[in-house]
């Protein structure tokens, strides 16, 4: 197809569009009967009006009373309250020492000598279940004991809470 054909398909459906949608011719009516019809129209919708208003003035006259409504929407209610079921006292124990605290598990690992300044100074290495710890004398460990003394097999720890001293052996002689 060329584009003369386009353009008269085009134009034929642009003018069958255009035919399509104006308005149609309508029968003219006698203006008399014109009025008539309107001035019917207006009657039947007066009456209508009429009924309607009457009807409004009859539902208010017969309004019911306005009540509390049963419960707000807008906040909880508390639920009823239960009496207590029996509880019998608690049992008490008298005399009974308090737990030991739990202190974390260490192992000393292994002691290391080093020469500072013609004197030896010891480390030592302490397993824990966090790690390693390389630790010498006067140090914290964990923030619950001081190393007060390491010996050739042996590591003297104090305890920061309470003084106590715990000594541990090397594992594994």
């Amino acid at each position: 197809m060329t584009w003369k054909l386009y353009a008269i398909v085009s134009a034929g459906a642009f003018a069958a569009t255009y035919l399509m949608s104006t308005p149609q011719t309508q029968v003219v009516r006698p203006a008399a009967a014109a009025s008539a019809a309107r001035s019917a129209r207006q009657a039947a919708a007066e009456t209508e009006i009429e009924a309607l208003a009457d009807s409004l003035q009859v539902r208010r006259t017969s309004e019911t009373i306005r009540r509390e409504p049963g419960r707000n929407p807008f906040q909880f209610q508390s639920r009823p309250q239960k009496p207590p079921a029996f509880v019998p006292p608690p049992i008490v124990a008298e005399n009974i020492a308090a737990p030991a605290p739990v202190l974390p598990a260490f192992n000393l690992s292994g002691i290391a000598t080093d020469l500072v300044d013609g004197k030896p100074q010891r480390s030592a290495v302490l397993s824990a279940p966090a790690g390693v710890l390389i630790v010498r004398e006067g140090e914290s460990v964990a923030g619950l004991y001081i190393v007060r003394s390491i010996g050739e097999e042996s590591i003297e720890l104090e305890a920061t809470a309470d003084g106590s001293r715990r000594t541990l052996q090397l594992s594994g002689r």
